[in-house]
């Protein structure tokens, strides 16, 4: 194994490690997230769309369950599940879309998990989770079909996009619908804050678990990466005056 992989591994060990323990003793450790409008517009939009008989639609983006395009989209899984239990008793319940046929699956088995912990099993519907296309311009060119005949009142972007994303943004402000946005693309993202009402802006995508309260793991997460940031300024630091007095 390469120096480089080792200091990897290592790093690894200590992520999981912290993560392990802060998720343990999180429950005496209160939360004090700094204030992301974005999400507090996704709860707003929520109890209004629950409200007025609207959807909400939650758009996994175009990547694949392979790769690491996967993250933003496992990300956004868990907002749907939330999103899902907060609207499983309205008369027009979330749908989600996707352009890869396994994240399909996934979505259906969260929405699946979602109304069974909601005790409404049987108002899940496989069909509220759908691959619209294969291609990026093929999933964008089925969103406006969705927007318009379902009756959707929120449309939340949390997913892999390319520059197709400015076009899943604008498709969603030209019916007037609430637009959250967030990916981990940056050229992506720079669209999306042109295009979107209300964008996720870098590492805000992967806050969304712990903003909405999903599990105390997305809450350690979030912990732990401000611990790792301090420790990793630290090493630079210290290696910086090593460095300068000669001693290495």
């Amino acid at each position: 194994m390469t120096a480089a992989g080792i200091v990897g591994l290592i790093v690894l060990v200590v992520f999981v490690t912290l993560l392990v323990a802060i998720a343990v003793i999180g429950r005496r450790w209160p939360s004090n997230f700094r204030r992301i409008p974005a999400f507090e517009a996704l709860n707003t939009g929520i109890e209004r769309a629950v409200e007025a008989g609207e959807r909400v639609h939650v758009s996994l983006g175009t990547g694949s369950v392979i790769g690491p395009e996967s993250a933003p989209a496992l990300a956004g899984l868990a907002v749907l599940s939330k999103v899902t239990e907060a609207t499983t008793m309205s008369d027009r319940p979330a749908v989600v879309t996707t352009g890869d046929g396994a994240m399909a699956i996934l979505a259906q088995d969260t929405l699946r998990s979602a109304y069974a912990r909601a005790g409404a099993r049987e108002r899940y519907q496989p069909t509220a989770g759908r691959m619209l296309g294969p291609t990026p311009y093929s999933y964008v060119a089925g969103l406006p079909m969705i927007l318009a005949t379902e009756g959707v009142s929120l449309n939340l972007l949390m997913g892999s996009f390319g520059s197709e994303g400015a076009l899943a943004a604008d498709f969603g402000e030209r019916r007037q619908t609430l637009v959250i946005a967030g990916t981990d693309d940056v050229p992506a993202q720079a669209l999306l804050y042109a295009t979107a009402e209300q964008p996720l802006i870098g590492e805000e995508v992967f806050a969304g678990g712990a903003y909405l309260n999903v599990g105390p793991l997305h809450r350690a997460s979030l912990r732990t990466q401000d611990i790792l940031r301090l420790l990793i300024l630290a090493a630079i630091v210290i290696g910086t005056i090593l460095r300068t007095l000669g001693i290495v």
